[in-house]
């Protein structure tokens, strides 16, 4: 068992962070489904969805939401779309920092980018064979008056899931399955997923990809 505490922003990585960061870095993209569960302490039933995220280098990364409703999340360098049934709303994170960090979470991991981890986050990091689990406490008084923590956990290059747990004891746990870490997009793939600004929305539930079922 590798295990150690959190790292501080020039501490040298954990190997099997440096072997993880290394494989993502690496990838031509991610694909996966994914289904969430989201408590809330006012709630005596979580709320459940589930859909399709796609992740394609550099910096895109779509989530599309297909049960209960249908709605979809882009998120392209700085800007983001959200989708959904009251319509489309387009966001310049560019000059919303703190909600860049909100909503790229997960960008940072399939990106590598250990160092910016590192800055945004107290990072902990275990690993045993091939599976590992990833601690991350948010830096930033912003982020921590929102979230208290994140915690992944994964097996070799797979992502299995990922609990947020927020200020207010509310806890989102979202699994992945049928994932894929070397997935390459076609350019009409990457032209559907991800539109050019102020070109038309891209559908809410499209078609699944290529090798996933």
């Amino acid at each position: 068992l590798l295990a150690g505490p959190a790292l501080a922003a020039d501490d040298a990585p954990d190997p099997g962070l440096l072997t993880l960061r290394s494989h993502f870095a690496a990838s031509r993209g991610v694909a996966a489904r994914f289904h969430e569960q989201k408590s809330l302490p006012m709630l005596q039933e979580p709320l459940v969805s589930e859909g399709m995220l796609y992740y394609a280098p550099p910096g895109r990364m779509a989530r599309f939401t297909t049960q209960p409703e249908q709605s979809s999340l882009l998120l392209v360098g700085d800007r983001l779309r959200i989708q959904d049934g009251l319509g489309v709303e387009e966001i310049d994170l560019a000059a919303h920092e703190e909600a860049r960090h909100f909503v790229a979470q997960l960008m940072l991991l399939f990106e590598g980018d250990a160092k910016a981890l590192r800055r945004d986050y107290e990072v902990s990091f275990e690993s045993e064979g091939d599976d590992w689990s990833l601690g991350l406490l948010p830096r930033g008084l912003a982020m921590r008056s929102v979230i208290r923590k994140i915690s992944l956990r994964g097996h070799a290059a797979h992502l299995l899931d990922m609990v947020v747990t927020g200020s207010e004891g509310e806890v989102t746990r979202t699994t992945y399955a049928h994932m894929q870490t070397d997935r390459p997009f076609r350019a009409d793939e990457l032209e559907r997923l991800f539109p050019a600004k102020g070109a038309p929305a891209p559908l809410v539930f499209p078609l699944l990809l290529g090798g996933i079922s």
